[in-house]
């Protein structure tokens, strides 16, 4: 896990994935990333390094079924998910819930499942969130 954290500081990213000998590297921001990841089947026992890991995130990565974890910054949120489903987390920040991009509340992916802990749910809602505010941007 070392390495990873290495990785993504060295060169900026959002997000690093370690599976079968093969990295993946992100720099975009959300959980698109992680949604991307998810369909691509890359998080599948795979160690894991983001930047920022809400709850939204958390569960797309117990729904991929990451093996383990590392997050720059945590929301007590993600961090009971991974508790809850017996993955390993490491972090260096924990906080009480993620901002939104604007810092006026709370990020809107976690307010979308903050009362859901089932993963399968949880990426249903996320990919329906996804695609409603897609589509508010270009009306």
């Amino acid at each position: 896990m070392d390495e990873l954290i290495r990785i993504l500081k060295a060169e900026e990213l959002t997000c690093v994935v370690l599976q079968k000998q093969r990295l993946y590297k992100e720099h975009a921001n959300g959980i698109l990333p992680i949604l991307h990841l998810l369909d691509q089947g890359h998080l599948q026992g795979a160690q894991l390094v983001d930047k920022v890991i809400g709850k939204a995130a958390a569960l797309l990565m117990v729904r991929g079924d990451v093996h383990q974890v590392h997050a720059c910054v945590i929301s007590t949120h993600a961090l009971e998910i991974f508790q809850l489903y017996n993955i390993p987390v490491t972090y260096d920040e924990q906080v009480p819930y993620i901002i939104n991009r604007t810092k006026t509340g709370m990020c809107p992916m976690e307010a979308c499942v903050m009362d859901v802990n089932d993963p399968a749910a949880a990426q249903r809602l996320l990919n329906a969130k996804v695609k409603s505010m897609k589509a508010e941007q270009h009306v």
